[in-house]
């Protein structure tokens, strides 16, 4: 049934307003799609009447429908932009101010240096940041995190207790956010710690003198040892930023992505053309038969990939079911040296997010049925191209596909 409907539309669109039958070559438009519902009665209709502008139509499609399907994967997915850019907050001492003497220090993550303290027999050390922002964490809008790298160092190696906090200042320092990090910095002497604090209502910050999440102005940080822990004290502070969430669509990278996109999907579609016709060529002589004109049969091929089409308009599909992702900055732009932590984390989300879901792991095993449909109309090409027996065609065909897998594997195109 849904074939006879098929078969009615294509009738309709071969048609002109006078009812006249339209000229035959130009109804390459009708076989590209009836290849996909009816492919041995197209290709035997293609293989009398090649042209080049059926395959070129379906390269024009597939470039189409992969921007509908890259601006769909781009609704799904938001990034963290910091603010400020460049580290500019932990690049100089000028901005902040301590119990302890500050330098510029080269030991960093980021940047050319991060910002330290250093304080002699004493049993707290602080330095803060103000007259920064206003920033909004208030909402899902607004900044959603703060994250830094902290350093201590203590004569004797001890820890901080329990008296180590951040505070993120409301407009006045008495009146402010308080964040314990206890729990959080190392508990080893001189080495970094890595952490992210969410901000905004709920998140777990003791408030004093009701500050606003709508209007943070300042931070600091402060670790504070026993009486009798006393000692040369340094703290350092550095990659340190807000973090705002924003929606790919909305940012300025779409649009250069979008064109690597396309640029990408219609490179890829030409060079599998081509690989794939050549290949067929080759196998051909190894089985000793007449190979013909190479324009005929690239011709006929290119009609092949219009199952491309389905592919790329099923894994839309799928994409359109999953939820939206959130990649923090250390996962898609990492800091030197941990490019391997932030491709394990990018990874992890997508895991925690999409692993469980039937349309996402369907989205792995989709290429390999695509395969299959792909090799299967090549069969039916050659059958009607060069008039081979069936099991020649399928051989060859099968052959020339499993070659050109392998080489896209293997050569970087």
């Amino acid at each position: 049934m849904f074939k006879n409907q098929l078969k009615r539309i294509f009738y309709i669109a071969s048609v002109d307003m006078n009812g006249k039958k339209v000229n035959k070559r130009k109804l390459f438009v009708r076989e590209i799609f009836r290849v996909l519902y009816s492919p041995l009665e197209a290709f035997k209709e293609i293989a009398k009447k090649h042209d080049v502008k059926g395959p070129m139509l379906i390269l024009l499609i597939a470039v189409l429908v992969t921007a509908g399907a890259q601006y769909i994967s781009a609704s799904k997915i938001s990034f963290e932009n910091p603010t400020p850019e460049m580290d500019i907050w932990t690049e100089s001492t000028s901005l902040w101010a301590s119990n302890g003497v500050l330098s510029d220090d080269t030991d960093r993550i980021v940047g050319n240096y991060s910002v330290k303290s250093f304080s002699s027999n004493d049993t707290c050390i602080w330095m803060k940041l103000t007259e920064i922002g206003p920033f909004d964490c208030s909402g899902d809008s607004g900044y959603r995190g703060f994250s830094f790298r902290i350093k201590w160092i203590h004569q004797n190696e001890t820890p901080p207790n329990s008296n180590a906090t951040l505070q993120l200042f409301s407009n006045e320092e008495n009146r402010y956010f308080q964040y314990g990090l206890g729990n959080n910095i190392t508990s080893s002497s001189n080495k970094w710690a890595n952490l992210t604090a969410d901000v905004g209502p709920g998140q777990g910050w003791v408030s004093v003198n009701s500050p606003d999440w709508g209007n943070i102005t300042g931070l600091e940080f402060r670790l504070a040892w026993l009486p009798s822990d006393a000692a040369n004290l340094t703290m350092k502070i550095d990659d340190l930023y807000f973090g705002e969430y924003v929606p790919l669509l909305a940012s300025g990278d779409f649009t250069g992505w979008l064109a690597s996109s396309l640029m990408g999907s219609a490179t890829d579609f030409i060079v599998r053309w081509i690989l794939y016709a050549g290949l067929l060529l080759l196998t051909i002589k190894i089985f000793g038969g007449e190979t013909g004109p190479w324009s005929v049969l690239f011709n006929v091929v290119g009609y092949v990939f219009a199952v491309t089409l389905v592919y790329l308009a099923i894994d839309a599909l799928l994409i359109s079911m999953l939820p939206s992702l959130s990649f923090p900055l250390e996962a898609w732009s990492p800091a030197a040296g941990e490019e391997e932590i932030g491709l394990a984390l990018w990874n992890q989300i997508i895991q925690d997010n999409w692993g469980t879901m039937w349309a996402y792991n369907l989205r792995y095993y989709l290429p390999f049925a695509f395969h299959a449909w792909t090799a299967a109309l090549g069969t039916i090409a050659l059958h009607f191209a060069r008039e081979f027996a069936w099991k020649k065609a399928a051989a060859i065909s099968v052959m020339a596909y499993v070659m050109l897998i392998f080489l896209k594997a293997i050569i970087p195109i």
